[in-house]
Order: structure tokens, then C-alpha cells, then sequence
């Protein structure tokens, strides 16, 4: 079967920065990075790997004042088969007018990294973004981390709980390197998963039970580039052996529904 591949979790870097970030990124998590994070680099994996047809940019602001800087780099990149969420940070001043401006520009939603950044995800400073973001646009939170506990599936919990309208996309199977409490916090709930950055460690077996649980309407393919290569990607959610509806749906259907399409 040959599908075609709608990528949810891209890092794009501005040249002066992306070999930087993506060392800096590589080296906390203690995994050699596929590739350096910038542009070329990124239109080379397309190349190379041709079943992704579009793609969902992102890039994080680890600091207030670069939320505007990020949120126009990444609208620059957006494209008919390129699109972008914005970034956004507990401690930015404006957050309801750079949110309707991310809609003015293109972005179709927001990154957090809450480790990064230096923020608990359900902090009341984070909430002022849920409250606002609810019913406008979705939030994408990288989730999970042995090192922290800023971006944890129960406080993933807490914000589904309090902003039951908001559209949220847990990254990482609902939690990088914590996965049990993504099952206990987070499969079944009324959130969706991507698959970035998990698949490559988890064991076959919890990673089928958590997709089939949680409902393969709310899962999302993700590479997490330039951490990893795409082709391998691919091929470990292809492993899993689910039927070719669900790759379907994982693999493209339920970007383009989430994202109206």
C-alpha cells in the first residue's frame, strides 16, 4: 500500500540558529539528531522521502520576547503543502492579540514545549492561553519528560479537564518516556496523539494497545525532524500492524480533518 503522509511534527530552525538548536535539543535528550534543522536540510528529507506530502512546521519561543520573532519565521514558510502553528509563552504580555494575529498570518495552531520554556503546563499564567485559544485554535504540547515535570500527562489532564472545548494534540503518544501515565491519564480521553518520538523505544505491544485504546480517529503520524529520520518513521507505525484503514487514518485522514482541510 502506498500511502500518503501528512507529517504533524516538524522542527524548522532560522539558519543562524537551527545547527545550534538541534545539537542543544539532541544532546538533552540523548539522541543523535538526524539531521541540522534548517531549511535546506528539511527540504532534503522531502526529497528523499516522498510518501510525506505536506507538512505542519513548528519551533518553540524558550523566551517571551522571541514569540513574535517565531511566529513570523514559521508563517514565512507556509505553503500548499506547508503549514504552521505559531508559538506562544505563559509570560508573553499580549497573548490574546499575537493569538489573533497567528490567525491573521496563517497559523493554524500552537506549539508549547512547557520544559523548554520554563513553564508548568497547567500553570494559571499557561491557562490565560487556553482560555483564549479554546474554540480558535488547537494546541500542540510536547508532552513528557524523566528529567521534568512541566509538561506531565496529568497536567495534560488537568488543562483537557478545565478547557474541555480546547482541541489538544498530546505529542509523543501522550508522553515522552512516561508513557504508563499516559495511560493511566490520558488514553481514552477526548485529546489527540501524534507519533513522534516514541515508536523508536517503546515496546510494540504497549505502543498497539495505547493506539487501539485511545481510538486511531485521535492519532497523528509525526517524525519530530530533524530528531529522526522520516523514512524510519514511517516504516515503525507500518510495523505495528494495524489494518490499512487505520494507517489511513493516522497517516493522513485525521490531519486534514483536525486542520479543516
Amino acid at each position: 500500500m502506498n500511502y500518503q503522509v501528512f507529517d504533524m511534527h516538524v522542527h524548522v530552525f532560522p539558519d543562524v540558529i537551527a545547527k545550534k538548536a538541534a545539537t542543544s535539543t539532541g544532546e538533552y535528550y540523548g539522541v543523535p539528531m538526524y539531521a541540522d534543522g534548517t531549511w535546506v536540510a528539511f527540504q532534503d528529507s522531502l526529497s528523499r522521502e516522498p510518501r510525506i506530502r505536506k507538512s505542519l512546521i513548528h519551533s518553540t519561543a524558550t523566551k517571551a520576547a522571541q514569540v513574535e520573532h517565531v511566529n513570523d519565521f514559521v508563517a514565512s514558510l507556509i505553503s500548499d503543502t506547508r503549514l504552521g502553528f505559531g508559538s506562544m509563552h505563559a509570560e508573553y504580555p499580549n497573548i490574546e492579540k499575537e493569538i489573533d494575529r497567528m490567525l491573521s498570518i496563517g497559523l493554524r495552531g500552537i506549539k508549547l514545549h512547557p520544559d523548554f520554556q520554563g513553564f508548568a503546563a497547567d500553570s494559571e499564567e499557561a491557562f490565560r492561553i487556553y482560555a483564549y485559544a479554546e474554540g480558535k485554535l488547537p494546541v500542540l504540547f510536547h508532552v513528557g519528560d524523566p528529567k521534568s515535570d512541566l509538561s506531565s500527562p496529568k497536567r495534560i489532564r488537568r488543562i483537557h479537564d478545565a478547557f474541555p472545548r480546547l482541541t489538544i494534540i498530546a505529542a509523543h503518544l501522550g508522553g515522552y518516556g512516561v508513557w504508563e501515565e499516559s495511560e493511566k491519564y490520558l488514553v481514552g480521553q477526548d485529546v489527540y496523539f501524534d507519533t513522534s518520538s516514541c515508536l523508536e523505544w517503546m515496546e510494540r505491544e504497549q505502543a498497539v494497545r495505547m493506539i487501539r485504546k485511545h481510538g486511531t480517529d485521535r492519532c497523528l503520524f509525526g517524525t519530530d525532524f530533524p530528531m529522526h529520520n522520516p523514512t524510519a518513521c514511517i516504516e515503525n507505525v507500518l510495523a505495528l500492524g494495524l489494518s490499512i484503514k487505520d494507517n489511513q487514518k493516522i497517516f493522513w485522514e485525521n490531519a486534514h480533518k483536525l486542520l479543516r482541510l
